[in-house]
């Protein structure tokens, strides 16, 4: 636990660096490329979500590449956004590139003529116009292999909001795939009405043992599945600290709580990662690509201690080679589900 809080303690302060000297040059140095990243409006700097995901692969493409010169921006409303992009736009030539973090651009990418400079727009469901690249992270697949996966135990997928693509993507498919492989019961029950519900962290903690709607969480028999931005840590709190079984939802969740069979994981930031390198390398980025479960950025990590540490669950129903066998069964449906869900 204590790994995990400090590896987010630097890269928040390695953020608020490049934050205060973004429009500073290292001094005896030659800047040969420069990189602004526009994080999403909607997603916070501090916690562990969308940005922190993405945050993680910049810094993993600057670190192999001292030379850039990096800016990060975190704009308040998209009319912020737009003045930023604009601003970007007038001072673009070959040696600059502009990371757009999420769907909410969409509009504005739309709007951007071709420029000197390169424009990478993540999350977006099809091409964009000349001088945008696009790509699309597939959740849906991935999401209905962890529903199919857990369909033996009772459910309580706690969502965050409705509306959001991304979010809406991950708890269709979850409730598809248990759905669809006859799950025994499941209840969603969503945080807010807004972008508030990701930060919810008290009433993700609270929900899982206070409400009388909710369905039996008894160990042996149910799962909490997060899909709730930083929210989620509540959920795993109380999994720790009441022996709830949860799922690990973004990343490898491992580090919260020992009481989590898996996670799945999302892997934005090797994708963000890998354009930044072949950036550096004057690699053409695409016109749009896709990822997911068929190209990695989507899958399944079990979490060791769980299975070493299952004491208190003496009657748990799945053991790690159950799990790896679901997983291995429900794979190739959950391919074809990810390359025919409509996004």
């Amino acid at each position: 636990m204590p790994s995990r809080g400090i590896k987010y303690v630097v890269l928040f302060l390695m953020a608020a660096f490049f934050l205060a000297c973004e429009n500073k040059e290292p001094q005896g140095q030659v800047v040969t490329k420069d990189l602004t990243v526009v994080f999403a409006t909607t997603s916070s700097m501090t916690g562990d979500g969308y940005n922190e995901l993405i945050l993680q692969g910049v810094m993993e493409g600057v670190k192999a590449h001292p030379d850039i010169s990096l800016h990060l921006l975190k704009p308040d409303s998209i009319g912020e956004a737009r003045r930023q992009i604009e601003a970007w736009k007038k001072k673009a030539d070959p040696t600059k590139a502009l990371i757009l973090c999420g769907p909410e651009f969409e509009q504005i990418a739309a709007e951007t003529d071709s420029t000197a400079g390169r424009i990478l727009l993540l999350d977006c469901y099809s091409p964009h116009r000349k001088g945008v690249s696009t790509a699309l992270l597939k959740r849906y697949g991935g999401g209905w292999l962890a529903g199919a996966m857990i369909h033996e135990l009772k459910m309580l997928l706690i969502k965050g909001l409705n509306g959001d693509r991304i979010i809406d993507a991950i708890s269709s498919g979850i409730e598809d795939g248990y759905r669809e492989n006859n799950g025994v019961e499941y209840q969603v029950v969503v945080l807010a009405n807004g972008y508030e519900g990701l930060s919810m962290i008290d009433e993700a903690f609270s929900l899982p043992y206070t409400s009388d709607t909710i369905i039996s969480l008894a160990n042996n028999e149910s799962i909490i599945v997060p899909v709730c931005g930083m929210a989620r840590l509540g959920v795993f709190s109380c999994s720790h600290n009441y022996y709830r079984v949860a799922m690990g939802v973004g990343e490898d969740c491992s580090a919260y709580s020992d009481n989590l069979p898996f996670s799945l994981l999302y892997d934005l930031g090797a994708i963000v990662t890998d354009y930044i390198n072949r950036w550096w390398q004057d690699e053409t980025w695409p016109e749009h690509e896709t990822f997911g479960l068929a190209t990695g950025h989507v899958r399944i990590a079990y979490n060791e201690r769980f299975y070493l540490s299952m004491g208190f669950l003496s009657d748990w129903p799945i053991s790690k080679d159950k799990w790896r066998a679901l997983e291995a069964q429900y794979q190739s449906a959950a391919l074809e589900k990810e390359v025919s869900h409509v996004y």
